[in-house]
């Protein structure tokens, strides 16, 4: 099938090394062309998070090792 869409490893913290919060922790999934997906999950869980980082409303969080 054809890809539409690819995410890889998609992580992000907000707040410092003293406080920080995982949002995102290690996200990967592929949508091939004509599937429907549903996000779904708890309030608070980080689906807005990870459509705002898809979408490069938000960036995601490059760590450094």
């Amino acid at each position: 099938m054809e890809k539409i869409l690819e995410v890889e490893n998609i992580e992000k913290y907000y707040g410092n090394k003293s406080n920080l919060t995982k949002a995102i922790d290690n996200i990967s999934f592929v949508v091939n062309k004509g599937e429907f997906v549903g996000i779904m999950g708890a309030s608070g869980s980080g689906k807005t998070t990870l459509l705002n980082c898809i979408s490069t409303i938000d960036k995601v969080t490059c760590r450094t090792y």
